[in-house]
């Protein structure tokens, strides 16, 4: 028995039906815990964030283009599990529920791999909740039906639509793109012109949006809406109850940004927070990710530089990002070099969001500096760590980091005396942005918010001009490259952050509304 390889795990998780917070206590355990998670198109950001060093596989399928077959995805869970790991398989809503998720089982079933499924909040329940619907209703409905809206092929399933317009309240999935079609299928059947129809789209997420109608009317109005996919649609009576935007607008009329039109230039993989903040105070958030974060398999360069970490070489580590944290997991997970022989060596962070990142990964952070600055961090390390006399090994550093990073740090550490290593962990790189996107750009916006010198050097080229919009960088850093671009830039929050950045745009937009009032 001890000479067979061990083979892992696969558990096939519900992430829920958009935000993060709806995923089981279960489901999130089991991320924590994971060697490699294999996650789909519309999985919240803010769920991959707490896979700590597992291994993160995008497999997601869009409408009518798939990243990968599902074949190719059961081979790729079956490899991992084989080779001992512990997969999961992080699934959008439930993963019986027009999921493919028995696919999956059966294929680990058919290996020997044990495989658990881990019940998700399914959209279909979540998202009409979300937007006041109830399913059933006394006295209004007593039975619902759940169908999808087209089949792998694209192409409208084969439903029996007399029986269909019997049923109470029908729920459609995956059905925006042959909503007429259906909603037609309905009226042959029978079903009157007049019946409440919702179509919920982005639903228990920052960007939800509801339209509302009747059967005679609903696909009409969703497609002048120019609603994007993920789309529920409720047909029945209980619709009436649907939260429209308007009713939204009218409850968070008195949100400090509420008719504010905000730009979140982050890449996906963080802007997830920063979304929500603005949300919070009424913000209508356009997410148009100009970068991109990856966790590369590590360098030759890189591996000897963590493998140096066991033999006591370095006297701290210092993290700038919370994405250099996530890469320095990935990397040490790569190289094999085991996290409890590094718990010794004393942690520099750069804010406290980097700090609780190093904190989840089981590193001590033990030098913060009260600013979340580069040049902060550099006197915070050199006020820790103990000065060497001349003749002896200079003090040394090692600072994972991507491949666009500035020089500050390690240039600052080399005046105070420091010798410094500085593997790339991950990398930034840009990416094109979507026709959707350039077209939400063009239709005005109120502010654009820039996290990153990279993120504004791709917005300047997209020649998409800024008019009088307000500029927000989330630290000086940032800001310095705007204005170097020849941006004017607003807001600039003391101290730096995504938090503070969104509390230092509502107090501008304040003093701006209190200015005109005075005038």
């Amino acid at each position: 028995m001890s000479a067979e390889k061990r083979i892992g795990r696969v558990y096939l998780v519900g992430a829920g039906p958009g935000d993060p917070d709806l995923i089981t206590l279960r489901g999130l355990k089991l991320l924590r815990a994971a060697d490699v998670v294999l996650f789909d198109r519309l999985t919240a950001t803010e769920l991959l964030a707490t896979a700590g060093s597992a291994e993160l596989i995008d497999v997601g399928k869009a409408p009518g283009l798939h990243r990968m077959s599902q074949h190719e995805i059961n081979a790729l869970i079956v490899t991992h599990a084989l080779s001992g790991k512990v997969v999961v398989r992080l699934k959008g809503g439930d993963p019986l529920t027009f999921g493919r998720g028995m696919e999956e089982l059966e294929a680990c079933r058919e290996h020997g791999i044990p495989c658990e499924v881990v019940p998700g909040v399914s959209s279909v329940h979540a998202v009409p909740a979300a937007a006041g619907i109830p399913l059933t209703h006394r006295g209004i409905a007593r039975s619902y039906a759940v169908i999808t809206g087209q089949t792998q092929d694209g192409n409208l399933p084969d439903h029996d639509f007399a029986a269909l317009a019997r049923i109470d309240t029908l729920v459609v999935l995956m059905g925006l793109a042959r909503l007429g079609e259906i909603t037609d299928g309905l009226l042959s059947a029978g079903r009157a012109l007049s019946t409440p129809a919702a179509v919920i789209a982005s639903g228990t997420t920052p960007r939800q949006r509801t339209i509302t109608g009747t059967l005679a009317t609903i696909a009409d109005i969703a497609s002048a809406a120019n609603l994007e996919s993920p789309a529920i649609a409720v047909i029945g009576d209980v619709a009436v109850f649907a939260k429209s935007n308007v009713d939204a607008a009218q409850t968070s009329a008195h949100a400090p940004l509420a008719g504010r039109r905000v730009v979140v230039t982050q890449a996906e993989s963080t802007s997830t927070n920063l979304q929500r903040l603005l949300a919070e105070q009424g913000a209508t958030v356009i997410n148009v990710p100009l970068i991109q974060i990856s966790y590369p398999t590590p360098a030759t360069q890189t591996r000897e530089a963590l493998a140096a970490l066991t033999c006591g070489t370095y006297d701290a580590i210092a993290f700038t990002s919370v994405h250099g944290v996530r890469g320095f997991g990935h990397a040490l997970k790569s190289s094999k070099v085991p996290l409890d022989a590094i718990r010794h060596v004393p942690v520099a962070a750069l804010g406290h969001g980097t700090a609780e990142e190093a904190s989840k990964l089981g590193l001590h952070v033990s030098m913060i500096p009260d600013r979340a600055l580069a040049d902060e961090l550099v006197v915070a390390i050199d006020r820790a760590m103990p000065t060497r006399a001349e003749n002896e090994i200079p003090r040394h550093v090692l600072f994972p980091k991507s491949n666009r990073a500035l020089p500050t740090l390690p240039e600052g550490l080399t005046q105070c005396g420091f010798r410094v290593t500085d593997p790339i962990v991950y990398e930034t790189n840009e990416v094109e942005a979507r026709d959707v996107d350039l077209a939400a750009l063009r239709d005005g916006f109120d502010a654009i918010l820039f996290c990153s010198p990279s993120a504004v050097q791709r917005f300047d080229a997209l020649d998409v001009g800024i008019g009088d919009a307000l500029v927000g960088c989330i630290g000086p850093t940032t800001a310095r490259e705007a204005i170097r671009l020849g941006l004017n830039v607003d807001v600039t929050p003391d101290p730096p952050g995504s938090r503070s950045l969104v509390q230092a745009l509502v107090s501008h937009f304040e003093n701006l509304e209190t200015i005109s009032c005075q005038r």
